[in-house]
């Protein structure tokens, strides 16, 4: 007899308990079945039963990638067609309902950390960071820490989802870093307990949620855009192409200017990886499945809906089979929006504006 498989609808929510207690009972199942076998198919959603892996490493890949959502029929570990399945008795009602009803920022964090068990790791103790001693663990238990520290004792909400609430309304209120830090002192001062952890500043509000957004690398530019201050260039101090100096200088003393004691650069990139933001898409539980929508549950009925549904989708299916094949490949659009440059008649100043779009195409279903 088969195992109950509704752990498998679980999968967005790979570190809790239905979910794990529905993974060892395929295993248990599964090694079973070819009692003479080492190892077994992994059906996670990287290996897609083919490779195969011992139990440990099949039960890794299963909670850190998830499992293939139609292999609802374990063909490739002896299931027998027209076989029966159990009743779920190991998963309780009560497991799944803790699914819906968690804290949102609790499944922010398995999103953005799925290799650490937000449930089960002990934070106490002053040295729990060096438990973990890669950057993305000290990021993950960082966060966790703030997670778990109430807003002040007794509290139902913690430092971090209130941080995270706080500087949402700053931004939709368009409130400047001065007003968000005046209110943070009137709420510590008047409204909320002497022992509140609530921050002094927006700058240290900032500093707490961090490492939930994606970074950005500052690149100096030439003040006439021939060329970008890095890599072996770094160090330069004017530009190899024109001779303009990289930096500010005084139009009356002609020294360089300095902010909180360093040079303040002509021009300044802000370059936005892409590789960590294509990364992230696949972490959400959320989006995840909507980027292989176009592959798992697209209709070809003969309409629009999607761009998998163009003609230009079909010509670079047939042109590019092997990529293709693989459905978590991401398809990219990049599209360019110029506008016409405005003249300041008095100031005689010109403006071009030039938008960038980067557009995946995967998440275009209607």
């Amino acid at each position: 007899m088969a195992p109950d498989k509704k752990w498998m609808e679980l999968v967005h929510d790979r570190l809790g308990n239905a979910y794990k207690l529905g993974v060892e009972s395929f295993l248990d199942f599964a090694f079973t079945r070819l009692s003479e076998a080492r190892v077994i198919r992994c059906p996670c959603i990287k290996c897609c039963n083919t490779f195969s892996g011992t139990r440990e490493m099949v039960k890794s890949h299963l909670i850190v990638h998830g499992i293939i959502q139609n292999y609802t029929f374990w063909y490739h570990h002896e299931e027998k067609l027209g076989e029966p399945q159990s009743t779920p008795e190991d998963v309780e009602d009560d497991d799944i309902e803790e699914a819906d009803g968690e804290d949102e920022i609790h499944g922010i964090l398995r999103d953005l950390y799925p290799d650490f068990d937000v449930d089960n790791t002990n934070t106490d103790g002053d040295d729990f960071f060096e438990m973990k001693p890669n950057l993305e663990a000290k990021k993950f238990y960082r966060l966790l820490k703030d997670f778990e520290q109430p807003l002040y004792q007794n509290s139902k909400v913690s430092k971090l989802s209130t941080m995270v609430k706080l500087l949402h309304i700053k931004s939709i209120g368009r409130w400047s870093h001065e007003s968000f830090t005046m209110l943070l002192k009137m709420l510590k001062e008047d409204l909320l307990p002497d022992e509140s952890n609530l921050p002094d500043s927006y700058y240290e509000a900032k500093k707490i949620i961090r490492d939930l957004g994606l970074s950005y690398r500052k690149i100096d530019a030439c003040k006439n855009n021939c060329m970008l201050y890095w890599k072996d260039d770094k160090f330069l101090e004017s530009c190899k192409i024109c001779g303009a100096s990289r930096w500010k200088e005084d139009k009356h003393s002609g020294e360089t200017k300095f902010k909180s004691g360093k040079k303040i650069a002509h021009k300044i990139l802000r370059y936005f990886p892409l590789k960590p933001r294509l990364q992230r898409l696949f972490m959400s539980s959320k989006i995840s499945s909507l980027m292989t929508w176009h592959h798992d549950k697209r209709v070809d009925d003969g309409i629009m809906r999607h761009p998998a549904d163009s003609m230009a989708w079909k010509k670079f299916d047939e042109l590019h089979q092997s990529f293709a094949d693989e459905p978590r490949n991401v398809r990219l659009g990049l599209a360019s929006v110029v506008f016409n440059h405005l003249e300041v008649l008095e100031l005689r100043i010109a403006f071009v504006l030039l938008y960038l779009f980067l557009i995946i195409y995967h998440l275009g279903y209607v």
